[in-house]
C-alpha cells in the first residue's frame, strides 16, 4: 500500500513539474498586438469584437480584409465577429505572416501567397504589393527573381505607397533609391503613411522622408500600426498601449 501511494505521489509530482514550465512559458508569451487590437492566448480583441481562435497562433496580422493568423501548417482569416473567411493548408511550416499591403506568409524554405503558391525564395522578410512580391534575403532587395538593390536589409515595408527596405542604419526606397537615416538600434518596424520604429528607448515616428516627428518613451516588445486604428504597443510587462498616429495616448 505504501509503495502504491509513493508511486502515485511521484507520478503526480512529475506531472505537475512537466506542466509548470509550459504554463509559465505560455503565460509569458500570451499577448500579441495587431492593427486594431491584440490577441491574448487564443482570444482576439479587435474593437468591439471578442472571439476565440482554435489555439494561440504562431503569428498574426490584420488588414481591411480581416484578421490573418498562421499555425504551423495552416493559414486562416477571420472577419467581423470571428467569421471564418479563409483556410489554406500550407506546404511548409509557417514562420510569420504580413497581411499588408497584400497577404504573404513566410514559410520554411520560401514564401507563400494565395495566388502564386509556394516560391522558394530564401527570404527573411517580404511585402506583397499589386506591383509584385518584394523580399530580402539579408543581402539584397528583390522583386520576384529580379535583384534590385544590394544591402543587408532586414525588413521590407510599404510607406506612403513606396517600397522601403530597412537596413540597420538606413532605409532605401524603391524605385528611386532614395535613402533615409535610421537609428541603428531599431528592432521592430511598421508603417502607415509614415514609418514607426521601436528602439530600446521607445517608439519613434518618422515621416516618409525620414524626418523625426515624435517619440514615445518606454520599454516595448511589439509594434503594430495602421491608418485606421493608430499605433498598438506591447510593453515589457505585457500591457497593451494604444496611441494615435501622432503618438497621443488614447488610454
Amino acid at each position: 500500500m505504501r509503495v502504491s501511494v509513493r508511486l502515485a505521489l511521484i507520478v503526480l509530482l512529475a506531472a505537475l513539474g512537466a506542466c509548470a514550465p509550459a504554463t509559465v512559458e505560455e503565460a509569458a508569451a500570451t499577448v500579441r498586438v495587431v492593427p486594431g487590437g491584440w490577441i491574448e492566448g487564443r482570444w482576439v480583441h479587435l474593437g468591439e469584437d471578442v472571439f476565440a481562435l482554435p489555439a494561440p497562433p504562431l503569428d498574426a496580422d490584420a488588414s481591411a480584409s480581416g484578421l490573418d493568423v498562421v499555425y504551423p501548417y495552416v493559414w486562416q482569416r477571420y472577419g467581423g465577429g470571428g467569421e471564418p473567411l479563409l483556410r489554406v493548408e500550407l506546404p511548409a511550416r509557417a514562420r510569420w505572416i504580413h497581411a499588408r499591403p497584400l497577404p504573404v506568409v513566410g514559410v520554411e524554405g520560401g514564401l507563400y501567397t494565395e495566388a502564386g503558391g509556394l516560391r522558394g525564395y530564401p527570404a527573411v522578410d517580404a511585402a506583397l504589393t499589386e506591383d509584385g512580391l518584394y523580399w530580402t534575403d539579408g543581402e539584397a532587395l528583390w522583386r520576384e527573381r529580379e535583384r534590385l538593390l544590394d544591402g543587408a536589409f532586414e525588413r521590407v515595408l510599404v510607406v506612403a505607397g513606396r517600397v522601403l527596405a530597412l537596413e540597420r542604419d538606413r532605409g532605401v526606397y524603391w524605385p528611386g533609391e532614395r535613402e533615409i537615416e535610421l537609428p541603428p538600434d531599431w528592432f521592430a518596424a511598421d508603417a502607415a503613411t509614415d514609418l514607426y520604429l521601436l528602439t530600446p528607448a521607445g517608439a519613434i515616428w518618422l515621416d516618409a522622408e525620414g524626418y523625426e516627428l515624435g517619440t514615445y518613451p518606454g520599454s516595448f516588445e511589439q509594434l503594430a500600426v495602421d491608418t485606421a486604428s493608430g499605433i498598438w504597443l506591447l510593453d515589457d510587462a505585457g500591457n497593451v498601449r494604444h496611441l494615435t498616429l501622432e503618438m497621443e495616448e488614447t488610454w
